[in-house]
């Protein structure tokens, strides 16, 4: 295969080799002689290599094929050429050599001459066969590029229609153009042979041969071929204007080679690349009749002055010509633009027409040399060009949302529909012609075919569910297709009642879509007014919250002060909450009926608060507050359903990318991983310092001391750094002063070993210190049992009592002290490792979260992007506060982020279930079933994470909800293990060890602050927890407390008989 290209190629090389030598005008006959010789030299080693070509591919026993047959037929035509056409050309120079006078010798070298154009117009044709053209988009770009040369011929044609005369003569270059003509004419005949080529040897597609055979590409390019043949001679005699001139002709020429062009070349495989196709197309005609525009404004004196230009013409011809011949390329730009909106936006194509126009009008008026006249057209038809590529522009960004909005894509099919309707009509209109008329049948089975093509086109467009619009078009592509058939047929009176059927058809399908846009329209604005009220909910339960607080506030103050104001705050609260109700009565009437509820505590609690009883008011306060929430989920739950419809909606336009359930799983996913940095961020949090030095007094003295006033690991790491430096613990500084720039940089890996280094020589000392205390007393000796109980006896005389006593002398701004010991440092360096670890582990989750939600956006439909992009903001500033050691900061940002993505998941599922797949829920495993919202095993009560960690829940420190601090309700940070069997070590990460025993069923026992409370305070506990956690939670969360004061220890067994 290498080496017969290698052979075609060589032949093409020599064939073009000798058209430019054969191209010989030296007036001298001599001369002229010479070089015809040459060239025919040349021509016979070009027929001799061709046929040493066609022999080495018979012995290589190649099958023919259209490279074998073309070469076959160049080297007979350069035999004859040689043989027969050069050696006649040669006769004639001969005789004009040897002709006895010069007006005998010039008219041999015209006959010469003559005979010599013909040859070379003859090698130029076999130049193009050689040239293989591979496919129909090849040949439709040689059309593109003649009808270019087309074009620049015209305008060469009118610009020697404005040279001068002399003496009756005309210097103009009529012979030169005449020869481009015919030139011109053989590579587009060329052209159509091997198109012929294609249909002869069936290698077109059914589809590219049913192209071809529409447009009668074949016959229309062979009588273009004959047509071009014809202008010759016009040009040839100087005709280049007028009725019949060669530019009118000409004109006709590049418009057919254009419109062959496309018809050979490959559609838009899709509305939108025919749109984009048109937009660049108006494009360059905006470009071309700009720059018309702005030479045509320009001052004249300096541009004649400029140009240069033939003797003895004048000036303002000349600038009036170039303006002309610029214009005229410009109205080509708008008949391209023209042609490639007709089908995908006729509208387009048809507000296009009047900038064509005006062109003709502005040329016109330049061919006049009225250079001032053309402005005004040629301002019209540049705002014409820019108006319709505004409509391109705004009908290719609608064709860009409708992938992902449907509301977009539905309206967009109504606007095809109507499209459709319109050129159905139009058929139907042909069709009844075509029965008076039989032979205008084929115009109308086109037609029908194009129209059915583009119902079928838009049937399969991905669009919103919509069964009743699908059913209208499938009926009316089956009708459209019956039309056809029978047109096809010749048969246009039977092809009617399928037509009339089609467009009935089709204008269900227009209306089921109008009822569908108008649905969408009225759901986005549920959306928007359902998500307003939510907002008003919300602030009406926090501002009721804050004015129960401030009951509450008032009832436990012993100069019982008065609560009117608290009653005209209670009442300036109502009016606003029953205007909510009001408007939510038909969007969501169960949250309505929650709010008609807040609406009565509300009265209650104004009515006494106006009579001075704060504690009454603020429970019903509280009451009311509790409703408003609870309304306030309602419209979420509300708003999820509504907008899960939009995500099903939006999945349907994309149904290889949006996945509403797959983004369900990821978020999922999201959501466990930000529950998770939250927790581990809180523990980041913590009071670092709680030194096991010294007796009880002394530790709750430091614990006091810290909780006062939360201090950075950083800070704290710089601390430890610079007490260990003052103490000559020279190892310790360095390793902790390590550990504080990598805790500057964000570097939390490098800063926790270094810490590690930091507490292992801190350990050492002591360790040192311990032995050297130890051998202390070895060497004074053990004192015996009686003096150590009375030198005890008397030194527990004279010792203050724990309260009084202080753990340090001194301490410094922050409340540290001044001079601590070793084992201060390592107890600090230990607290701030396991807060670093936490960071870290609070940082890994976090990028995990973002990671997941960065799947999830990527599969989400459009309706919970929003809310993601919101989520992943968020996690983005947490990983920053994270990386600046602010984990309180962070916590927060990732408990936000985590509270919408679960408002986005819940949206997610039921679009999700709504095609009848799983959903997904943030649980204890990747299994978590859609729907549970809070996974049995969390803290033994079914609580997710972050359901009873996040600030403002109703369980504060101290009641065993901060990991690796107080005692309580047996709620550590192992997640997933049901109840709380054993000892609860706090921090799974750390090696501290807190004295709570284990609970046991639903008995739960062991050292619990909760149980210790006085009952007024537990019920505050209880009243806290009821306003926090979903109402099907709150029973569970009852009986759990009971279970708990009333429970027995740990361990013991039931009373016999007790069946229990």
């Amino acid at each position: 295969m290498t080496a017969r290209r290698g052979w075609f190629v060589a032949a093409l090389v020599l064939v073009g080799t000798v058209v430019p030598m054969a191209i010989s005008q030296d007036p001298e006959a001599i001369k002229q002689r010479d070089e015809q010789k040459k060239v025919k030299a040349r021509v016979d080693e070009a027929a001799r290599r061709t046929s040493s070509t066609l022999d080495a591919m018979m012995f290589q026993r190649l099958a023919p094929n259209a490279e074998q047959k073309m070469l076959r037929g160049v080297a007979d035509d350069l035999r004859g050429l040689s043989q027969e056409q050069m050696a006649q050309v040669l006769a004639h120079l001969e005789k004009a050599v040897n002709a006895p006078n010069p007006v005998a010798a010039t008219q041999e070298q015209k006959e010469a001459y003559a005979k010599h154009l013909r040859i070379v117009q003859q090698l130029k044709v076999m130049l193009g066969q050689l040239d293989v053209i591979k496919n129909l988009d090849e040949a439709a770009e040689r059309l593109e590029l003649a009808a270019e040369k087309q074009i620049k011929l015209v305008t060469a044609a009118h610009t020697n229609s404005t040279l001068p005369a002399r003496s009756g003569f005309r210097m103009d270059d009529r012979e030169e153009l005449a020869v481009e003509q015919a030139d011109l004419r053989a590579e587009v005949l060329a052209v159509f042979k091997q198109v012929k080529r294609f249909i002869d040897e069936k290698q077109l597609a059914p589809e590219q041969l049913a192209r071809v055979e529409k447009a009668e590409a074949h016959a229309r390019g062979i009588k273009l071929a004959a047509d071009m043949g014809n202008t010759v001679p016009a040009l040839r005699a100087g005709n280049f204007i007028g009725e019949g001139g060669a530019v009118e002709r000409q004109r006709r020429h590049a418009k057919e080679l254009k419109d062959l062009a496309a018809a050979l070349r490959n559609p838009p495989g899709n509305r939108m690349e025919a749109l984009k196709e048109a937009q660049k197309q108006v494009a360059k005609a905006i470009d071309a009749q700009t720059k018309v525009n702005k030479d045509t404004a320009e001052q004249p004196e300096r541009v004649e002055m400029e140009r240069p230009r033939r003797p003895g013409t004048d000036p303002k011809t000349v600038r009036a010509n170039e303006l002309a011949n610029a214009q005229t390329k410009a109205e080509f730009a708008t008949r391209d633009a023209r042609k490639a909106a007709e089908k995908a936006a006729p509208e387009v194509a048809d507000a296009l027409k009047p900038a064509e126009t005006q062109q003709w009008k502005a040329e016109d008026k330049l061919r006049d040399r009225d250079i001032p006249g053309a402005q005004e057209p040629q301002e019209k038809a540049l705002e014409a060009l820019k108006a319709a590529k505004d409509e391109l522009d705004r009908q290719i960004a609608a064709a860009e949302l409708a992938k992902v909005d449907p509301l977009a894509a539905t309206k967009q099919a109504i606007e095809q529909v109507e499209q459709i309707i319109k050129e159905q009509k139009d058929t139907n209109a042909k069709t009844e012609k075509a029965a008076e008329q039989p032979n205008r049948t084929p115009d109308a089975a086109n037609a029908q075919k194009d129209v059915a093509k583009k119902t079928d086109d838009l049937r399969n467009t991905p669009l919103p569910p919509n069964t009743d619009a699908k059913k209208a078009l499938d009926k009316a592509v089956d009708a459209q297709k019956q039309a056809s058939n029978k047109l096809d047929n010749k048969k246009p009176a039977d092809a009617k009642p399928n037509q009339k059927e089609a467009l009935k058809a089709l204008q269900d399908a227009k209306d089921e879509l109008e009822k569908q846009a108008k649905a969408i329209e009225e759901r986005r604005a549920e959306i928007a007014k359902l998500d307003e009220l939510k907002n008003k909910l919300e602030e009406l339960a926090k501002n009721e919250k804050e004015l129960a607080k401030a009951a509450d506030k008032a009832a436990s103050d012993p100069k019982k002060p008065e609560t009117g104001d608290l009653a005209k705050k209670q009442d300036d609260l109502t009016p606003p909450t029953k205007d909510v109700g009001m408007e939510l009565k038909e969007l969501a009437p169960d949250a309505a009926k929650k709010v008609d509820e807040a609406t009565t505590k509300q009265e209650g609690a104004k009515n006494d608060l106006a009579m001075n009883m704060p504690m009454m008011g603020g429970e019903k306060a509280m009451e009311a507050a509790n409703k408003l929430a609870d309304a306030a989920k309602e419209v979420q739950k509300k708003l999820d359903e509504k907008k899960s419809q939009e995500a099903v909606d939006q999945a349907a336009l994309q149904p290889n990318k949006v996945d509403p359930q797959q983004a369900a799983q990821q978020l999922a996913k999201a959501i466990e991983q930000a529950n998770m940095a939250a927790d581990k961020a809180n523990m980041a949090d913590i009071p670092i310092v709680n030194p096991m030095m010294g007796d009880k007094g002394m530790m709750d003295d430091m614990n006091d001391m810290m909780n006062k006033k939360k201090l950075s690991i950083l800070k704290l790491q710089k601390y430890v750094a610079k007490k260990a430096a003052e103490q000559k613990l020279l190892d310790s500084a360095k390793a902790a002063d390590l550990a504080a720039q990598a805790l500057e940089k964000g570097d939390l890996p490098k800063a926790v070993e270094h810490g590690y280094k930091a507490l292992d020589e801190l350990k050492k000392v002591c360790e040192a210190k311990e032995k050297d205390k130890k051998a202390q007393q070895d060497e004074k000796g053990q004192p015996d049992e009686k003096r150590l109980q009375k030198d005890e006896k008397g030194a527990n005389d004279k010792e203050p009592r724990p309260e009084d006593k202080k753990p340090f002398e001194e301490l410094d701004e922050d409340g540290l002290p001044v001079n601590p010991t070793p084992e201060f440092l390592a107890e600090l360096q230990q607290k701030i490792l396991e807060a670093a670890k936490a960071l870290q582990q609070s940082q890994q989750a976090n990028a995990a979260a973002q990671a997941a939600l960065q799947q999830a956006q990527a599969n989400a439909p459009m309706a919970v992007q929003n809310q993601l992009q919101k989520a992943g903001e968020q996690l983005g500033k947490a990983n920053d506060q994270l990386q600046q050691g602010q984990p309180g900061q962070a916590g927060m940002n990732q408990q936000q982020a985590a509270q919408g993505l679960q408002q986005a998941l819940e949206a997610l599922n039921q679009a999700a279930m709504a095609q009848g797949m799983q959903g997904a829920q943030p649980g204890m495993g990747m299994m978590a079933q859609a729907g549970m919202g809070m996974n049995m095993g969390m803290m033994g009560m079914g609580m997710q994470p972050g359901m009873g960690m996040q600030p403002g829940m109703g369980m504060q420190p101290g009641m065993g909800m901060q990991p690796g601090m107080q005692p309580g309700m047996g709620m550590g940070m192992n997640m997933g293990q049901p109840m709380n069997m054993g000892m609860s070590e706090g921090d799974m990460n750390g090696n501290d060890k807190l004295k709570n025993t284990g609970s046991a069923g639903n008995n739960a026992t062991g050292d619990s602050n909760f149980i210790k409370l006085r009952n007024k305070d537990r019920d505050k506990v209880q009243q806290t927890a009821d306003t926090q956690f979903p109402a099907e939670f709150r029973e569970l969360i009852k009986q759990y407390n009971i279970n708990i004061k009333n429970g027995k220890p740990a361990g013991m067994p039931s009373a016999p008989g007790s069946g229990k």
